[in-house]
């Protein structure tokens, strides 16, 4: 849910995904080449600072995958396009409560809106998430504030993608308790400033984007 910056398009991105020494345009035909889909996973993840897309999940090139934002069956040639692709997380497990999975096994050939690449997504040091807001009970939602058609499209995003799975939501807040108790002094609460500042800082840190969220409305941002 985090913002991915797409920048220029890799270098060896057109050879990794050609077969028989033409471009291919269709996964299905990209997959006769395993060596190729391990780099360009390896570049996705790298990309990513190892996160899952779409939960922030840590991952690596054991647990992730490959994902098209846009499904392969709604537009065939996005399928190996490079601003249509993400890494997201493989190794899950049931919800107890729900019996369902999150993020690419649970959204399969669904539709959803691509917030993972709109720049408003993306917190800044002076700007919060546009379209997100979380709770410290590690639960996250819609912004109160979107207009009718923008609050129903983040609110399908999370329910298609499942990210209040009940691992995820525990997870999240756990990782939120932990982390203002480990930047406690002996005396006092380092300010809420300061643990924005560590988070924005740290880019590879698990639940980021979630944290991130949460601090910045500690700090008095919208």
């Amino acid at each position: 849910m985090e913002f991915i910056s797409k920048n220029i398009l890799p270098e060896n991105w057109n050879s990794w995904f050609s077969v028989n020494g033409a471009r291919t345009f269709d996964y299905l035909h990209a997959q006769n080449n395993r060596a190729n889909l391990e780099e360009v996973r390896n570049y996705l993840l790298n990309e990513q600072n190892y996160l899952c897309a779409y939960c922030q999940k840590k991952i690596t090139t054991s647990d992730s995958s490959i994902e098209h934002v846009i499904a392969k069956s709604l537009n065939i040639a996005l399928s190996t396009d490079y601003y249509n692709l993400v890494a997201v997380c493989k190794s899950q497990k049931n919800d107890p409560i729900t019996n369902r999975l999150h993020c690419d096994k649970e959204k399969e050939n669904k539709e959803i809106t691509p917030f993972v690449f709109f720049n408003k997504s993306k917190v800044e040091i002076n700007k919060n998430n546009s379209y997100f807001d979380v709770e410290s009970n590690g639960l996250i939602k819609p912004k109160d504030n979107l207009t009718t058609e923008l609050y129903n499209q983040v609110k399908s995003f999370i329910e298609i993608l499942n990210l209040n799975h009940s691992a995820l939501v525990e997870n999240r807040k756990n990782k939120l308790f932990a982390l203002i108790k480990s930047l406690k002094s002996n005396s006092e609460v380092v300010k809420w400033e300061n643990i924005f500042n560590y988070i924005y800082h740290n880019h590879s840190l698990e639940y980021k984007q979630f944290l991130l969220i949460y601090f910045a409305k500690r700090k008095g941002l919208n």
